[in-house]
């Protein structure tokens, strides 16, 4: 048995999670021999509910053994955590299944929709990642050696104060409903979400924000909803009103019209030329072979 393979027990009682863990030295089918950390004894564990086995300084060890101070090192350094979820991973993720993975190890909702954003941001163009196409879109992968360590201690990501309640009024009419709270949106955008944003964009800086998202997001983006987006902040932008003036003005369109249609039938020239070369070669090699009747270009 590999010393790297460690072994967490979770329990719990009364809503309060508990967890030990330790390092096991056998395994007999039914059994695990394991010798805990905060004591150094040897127990004999039952396979079962609650008993996790995870290889020690993987993610998923630190997830189950540590789920506070997991949290706590998302809070802190996100890209690293993704990374290190890209290295264990034997196949290129999604942005979708990056967001799964981290949730299956317990990372909260909220944890990844307040950091996440922060390393999507930076992970298509960091070093040792690559792009594989995967379906009908991209995946990431780790081809690197060295990783960035995971801090071995982080502060606890703080929670939001609550809200305080309001000061009750006295009652006019019959008590109703309370509708329950909209859940707030994540803050790496859905397709249909990413739309509704930049079509309810009205100043440069949030169209800058979503164009600079990661490329899987943006390609959501049609041409249309990003013009239309534009046209919106010109109207009160007089910037970007003259980028778009410059942009549609028949001068600049025209002339670069003009010079695409030159080059293109230059290319049609050149590409004429090639095929009459290439013909009048074909008809040199037949004229060396004796075996060969001799042919002219153009017989």
């Amino acid at each position: 048995m590999s010393a790297d393979q460690g072994l967490v027990r979770v329990s719990d009682s009364f809503g309060v999670r508990r967890t030990r863990a330790g390092s096991i030295l056998a395994d007999d089918g039914t059994n695990y021999q394991v010798k805990w950390d905060d004591t150094d004894e040897e127990e004999l564990v039952p396979r079962g509910g609650g008993v996790h086995v995870a290889t020690r300084g993987s993610l998923r060890f630190l997830a189950l053994s540590d789920s506070r101070l997991f949290h706590a090192v998302f809070a802190q350094e996100p890209l690293a955590v993704v990374l290190h979820l890209l290295a264990e991973s034997s196949v290129p993720l999604k942005v979708r299944e990056i967001r799964e993975r981290l949730a299956e190890l317990g990372l909260r909702n909220e944890t990844w929709a307040r950091h996440g954003p922060r390393a999507l941001a930076v992970l298509p163009k960091w070093p040792n990642v690559v792009r594989r196409q995967k379906g009908d879109t991209l995946a990431y992968a780790w081809v690197g050696d060295d990783l960035p360590e995971l801090p071995s201690e982080a502060e606890p990501d703080p929670e939001p104060a609550p809200t305080p309640a309001p000061a009750s009024k006295p009652a006019s009419s019959p008590a109703k409903p309370i509708a329950a709270a909209t859940p707030a949106e994540p803050a790496v955008p859905s397709a249909e979400r990413l739309r509704r944003q930049m079509s309810a964009a009205r100043s440069l800086g949030e169209v800058a924000r979503l164009l600079t998202l990661p490329r899987e997001f943006v390609a959501e983006l049609s041409p249309e909803v990003v013009a239309s987006a534009l046209r919106r902040v010109a109207a009160e932008d007089r910037l970007v009103a003259g980028w778009l003036d410059a942009l549609t003005a028949s001068g600049p369109i025209g002339a670069l019209t003009e010079e695409l249609a030159t080059a293109r039938a230059a290319n049609a020239a050149l590409q004429s030329r090639v095929d009459e070369l290439e013909e009048w070669w074909t008809a040199l090699e037949q004229s060396t072979d004796p075996s060969a009747a001799i042919r002219q270009p153009g017989s």
